[in-house]
């Protein structure tokens, strides 16, 4: 059987996929699994061991990989995206494809009106898992740890905690005065920087490595497969609510997590009993946004200048 995964983007929502590839796996063990994302993640599919084959989509290459897919005669199509794209990229074999329920108009009841009809959220993990139930199988509920992850290099030494100060999203990202609080409240410890190459990652870095003695900054200098062993390597993980938060769960780490403008309701949220989530609770505008914002509505921005150090 051939089988094929569409997950275009983004860093977060595709490391959520692994317990589903997990359990696909286990339904169809002789099957041949191939997953369609952007070129740009396609290093974070090829960690996992459940997955035969990658295909990079490009802007440019639509039509030309709907046409590819048509051509492949796969047998099952699972589209964990549901976006325009993604139909497009299965238009001539709609009969072959599950797709994702989304929940969108709940979600912006909830941020417009605050009227929650949410309160039965699944994770997103779960919403993916739903796609496998059949007449006769109906996989697992749990979430799945990349248990087939091949560690690579140990880039430090010592012992080390990772820190993800930053987002995309300015609403999402908790002041980088409190991040040099945390950090400068236990200078016996080591803590490791991570961050994208963007601007905003690079000023935030160099700011705690400026004001920070204990720290290591390697912002901008790891690829998905280089941080992955980073964070496998570590004693614990601290960031906002980002795609590190997920990875550092697939690899069974420990994660402080502290969500701003964003809620649980939205099925992004840690999963290992362990981990910590951080919030301030009883703000009227909270959430203000489902996927973030590049300033605070209110312009208090209390949802993250009122969190507990």
């Amino acid at each position: 059987m051939k089988i094929l995964v569409i997950r275009l983007s983004s860093f977060g929502d595709i490391v959520l996929s692994y317990t589903f590839l997990y359990e696909l796996r286990k339904l169809y063990p002789d099957s041949q699994i191939s997953f369609m994302t952007r070129a740009q993640y396609s290093e974070i599919i090829k960690m996992n061991p459940y997955v035969d084959e990658v295909l990079e989509y490009e802007e440019n290459t639509l039509w030309t990989s709907a046409v590819n897919i048509y051509k492949n005669k796969y047998d099952k199509i699972f589209d964990l995206h549901k976006n325009i794209k993604s139909y497009i990229l299965s238009v001539f074999v709609i009969n072959k494809v599950n797709r994702l329920k989304k929940e969108t108009f709940r979600k912006a009841l909830l941020v417009l009106f605050k009227i929650n009809l949410l309160s039965n959220f699944k994770p997103v993990f779960e919403k993916y898992l739903s796609l496998l139930d059949t007449g006769t199988a109906s996989c697992g509920r749990k979430f799945r740890i990349l248990t087939g992850f091949k560690s690579g290099t140990r880039l430090i030494k010592e012992n080390y905690t990772v820190i993800a100060p930053s987002s995309k999203h300015f609403t999402k990202r908790l002041p980088k005065e409190i991040f040099e609080q945390i950090i400068n409240s236990k200078r016996n410890e080591l803590f490791v920087l991570t961050g994208d190459k963007s601007s905003i990652d690079n000023e935030i870095c160099s700011y705690l490595e400026s004001n920070c003695k204990n720290t290591i900054n390697l912002q901008g200098n790891l690829s998905f497969r280089e941080l992955a062993d980073l964070i496998f390597f570590s004693e614990y993980v601290i960031c906002n609510d980002s795609g590190i938060m997920h990875l550092a769960e697939a690899l069974d780490k420990k994660v402080t997590v502290f969500f701003g403008s964003t809620v649980k309701e939205f099925g992004f949220f840690p999963q290992l009993t362990e981990s910590d989530i951080r919030e301030v609770t009883g703000l009227e505008c909270r959430p203000c946004t489902r996927i973030g914002k590049n300033k605070c509505p209110k312009k208090h921005f209390k949802c993250m200048n009122n969190q507990s150090v």
